[in-house]
């Protein structure tokens, strides 16, 4: 068990360094107009895939008895933070240039507040 919780702590430090890059790769490409590339997509299913990860953890925690202390609200975070990048994606398919790099930048963002929110849920 301990293991999985250590796994699920760490994944998350990643899941935050990835969105972070992708957040700030994406708005310096929406500031130069710049078109979003497949290296960008690409990184972006990387971490929606990391999410999913972190997420059946979760869920594998939760089996096993181990739950954070605001349960709800903590779920209610990882279910968001893994939707938003394919309703971003929705979003930005058939848009401009500019338009596409900024609504990606803020789609990555706000999965890494997401991300720490669900974070805190579990210290409160």
């Amino acid at each position: 068990m301990e293991h999985i919780l250590r796994l699920h702590a760490n994944l998350l430090f990643t899941i935050l360094m990835v969105f972070g890059i992708l957040a700030a790769w994406s708005l310096v490409l929406g500031v130069l107009r710049r078109p979003v590339g497949q290296w960008l997509l690409s990184g972006m299913a990387i971490g929606v895939l990391l999410v999913l990860a972190e997420c059946l953890l979760g869920v594998i925690m939760l089996v096993q008895g181990l739950r954070p202390i605001r349960t709800e609200m903590h779920i209610l975070y990882g279910v968001i933070a893994l939707l938003t990048i394919p309703i971003a994606h929705s979003s930005a398919h058939n848009r401009e240039a500019r338009s596409q790099g900024l609504i990606y930048a803020f789609a990555c963002a706000c999965v890494c507040i997401f991300v720490l929110r669900a974070v805190e849920m579990t210290r409160l």
